[in-house]
């Protein structure tokens, strides 16, 4: 951090009661394959008596200085400065102007029709994670949820996270416990399995961006129920409580449990704030680091990365202060190796080549253009089928416009999606799924017409009125040709892929 000789703003520095803290004395088995302290729907204790943690009424409730940490961090303000500070501490102030209007906080609505999360907001912080927080990595991927967690009125979460907590423990049995808490198909956790396992990635992070919204200024600047982020490296394993919270009280599913931690009063923490934070502003705090080299599931011998925090009540806020209004956005971000341990350039030179975020969907190419053109061209099947006849084949039309109409929605989605884009397939998953979905039935559709027309091929020589017209014939034989090169296409890939596998072994 700065020095704190150097000129500053003066110093907004609190003490207060943080809430939920447990107490020092308080002994509990935090090795892996312990049982963990449960909360119940009203966050008390399950299995302990709330006098375990501490009460702001309590004569005993410690008094916990929070600095304020604008004095602490250099000024001004820059997107450097932030960086240095984070790599430090694991924590900083960002600046950062966003372009997002719309606050999405409907993951299922962000995942489908996609939101101003995915298409803004992922590319923005996309942009810092790669070129100003993790500069000096290989970063194998940044998974930005469609949507935030909002806080606040008018939002689906009107309380806030009142209670000194950490959101996904100290291993990855534990962060992968949480991601299943709220994931009913499984799938996310088994994902994150299998992308830690690839010899391209070395370390797993969860880098979260908190910022008020809608209309903090340098004149008006959030003043109620400001975040403080404890230092993490003052706090020790020791310090933590493995704890467990039925998640669905906070949107996750009955019967399952998240994996999160509490932590001990200890007086030699070190707490931070930044007061005063406007909409240009972002927060930006480690929740959860692991790495391959780390003690895996010894959770008693595991270095905490993750920041503790906790929303809290400043001594300061004005009477008749509007309630919060912020967003949170969790990042999974899962890192490779080190660009300095190649040896081809110095670090600075690698720094040096920014990221650059993805260009928007619109306009287009003229390559996206041609290839629209060329995808959509199944639609002139239809105009050489309709007003011909072919009794001979009565289920002609039915498999000439089924196949056009699907051809032509895959096309549009493909297109509208820039889906040939490098990576815009991962950034929008359900269009590429659903696109995915419609070439799947397009081949079988074009199965079927291949079942119509390779019997009845000889009518191609012969076309005619009584048996079937040119025009129904072309308009079946090119779609079942295609689909027949691209079957042969897949068999041969197979067979080929098999023989490779087979010499390897």
């Amino acid at each position: 951090m700065a020095d704190e000789e150097k000129s500053s703003p003066s110093s907004l520095d609190l003490e207060v009661n943080l809430p939920g803290l447990f107490r020092p004395e308080f002994s509990a088995d935090n090795r892996q394959e312990a049982k963990k302290v449960a909360f119940s729907s009203d966050f008390s204790l399950v299995s302990y008596s709330d006098e375990v943690r501490y009460a702001d009424e309590d004569d005993d409730a410690p008094i916990v200085k929070i600095l304020d940490a604008r004095t602490h961090q250099d000024t001004p303000l820059t997107e450097d400065s932030a960086a240095s500070l984070f790599h430090k501490k694991g924590f900083c102030l960002f600046p950062h102007e966003t372009k997002v209007k719309g606050w999405n906080e409907n993951f299922l609505k962000g995942m489908i029709f996609g939101s101003d999360i995915s298409k803004v907001y992922a590319p923005e912080l996309e942009s810092i994670i790669r070129n100003y927080l993790l500069p000096e990595y290989h970063v194998v991927s940044v998974d930005v949820p469609p949507a935030v967690l909002r806080r606040g009125p008018s939002s689906k979460n009107e309380f806030y996270g009142t209670g000194v907590h950490q959101d996904y423990g100290l291993t990855l049995e534990d962060y992968k416990s949480t991601l299943a808490a709220y994931d009913p198909s499984g799938q996310a956790a088994k994902q994150v399995q299998k992308t830690f396992d690839t010899d391209e990635v070395h370390g797993l992070m969860v880098i979260n961006f908190w910022r008020p919204i809608e209309g903090y200024t340098k004149a008006n600047p959030l003043r109620s129920k400001p975040l403080a982020v404890c230092d993490p490296d003052f706090v020790t394993a020791n310090d933590t409580v493995h704890t467990a919270l039925d998640a669905n009280v906070v949107g996750g599913i009955k019967g399952k449990q998240t994996d999160q931690m509490a932590l001990k009063y200890n007086s030699q923490h070190q707490w931070y704030y930044y007061p005063n934070m406007t909409d240009d502003e972002v927060l930006v705090f480690k929740q959860f680091e692991i790495w391959k080299d780390d003690p895996m599931n010894k959770r008693e011998a595991m270095s905490v990365r993750g920041a503790f925090h906790t929303a809290f009540e400043d001594p300061n806020t004005p009477e008749g202060c509007p309630p919060r209004k912020s967003t949170e956005c969790r990042v999974q971000v899962f890192v490779g190796k080190r660009k300095d341990d190649e040896g081809s350039s110095s670090l600075s030179e690698q720094q040096e080549e920014k990221w650059t975020p993805p260009a928007p969907l619109w306009p287009k190419s003229g390559s996206e253009w041609g290839w629209l053109v060329c995808d959509i061209g199944s639609i002139g099947m239809i105009f050489a089928a309709v007003g011909s006849e072919c009794p001979a084949i009565p289920e002609f039309l039915n498999f000439v416009i089924s196949f056009a109409i699907v051809g032509m929605l895959a096309s549009l989605i493909k297109f509208h999606y820039s889906l040939r884009r490098e990576g815009n397939e991962k950034r929008h998953p359900c269009a590429h799924a659903f696109s995915s979905i419609l070439g799947l039935t397009q081949l079988a559709l074009g199965i079927w017409g291949m079942a119509l027309v390779f019997p009845n091929v000889t009518y191609l020589a012969n076309p005619s009125s009584d048996t079937c017209e040119i025009g129904p014939m072309i308009a079946m034989v090119i779609p079942a040709l295609i689909i027949a090169i691209v079957l042969v296409g897949l068999v041969g890939y197979g067979i080929y892929s098999f023989v490779v596998e087979k010499k390897k072994e």
